[in-house]
């Protein structure tokens, strides 16, 4: 944008959906209001709205590569149900979903 050419919302609204960042068209406006009111720098505002962007299109690439897989039924481990079978540790289970092992390289 040229330093003498005016904000126009409405292009601004048509490149988001051009590049497809609806995160960013839905959220720029209410962040920015939040940036000022809080006075966040240009950048941390940017950082924001691109964070909100990146997390929108990890959780559709989820939920596409769930769809692709066809799995029958989707289970999580919110809904197990831990009152069976009895022995089962539910902390060590719930600490090993951490995958804090993976990062330390042990079993």
């Amino acid at each position: 944008m040229s330093p003498k050419k005016k904000f126009n919302e409405e292009q601004l609204c048509e490149d988001l959906k051009y590049l497809k960042m609806h995160s960013v068209m839905e959220s720029y406006d209410p962040l920015a209001k939040d940036a000022v009111s809080k006075k966040w720098s240009y950048p941390e505002y940017l950082a924001r709205l691109m964070e909100g962007e990146v997390d929108l299109r990890k959780d559709r690439s989820v939920q596409r590569r769930i769809r692709m897989a066809r799995f029958p039924v989707i289970k999580t481990l919110d809904e197990f149900d831990w009152s069976w079978p009895k022995k089962i540790n539910r902390l060590q289970v719930q600490d090993l979903f951490r995958l804090k092992f993976v990062e330390e390289k042990g079993n």
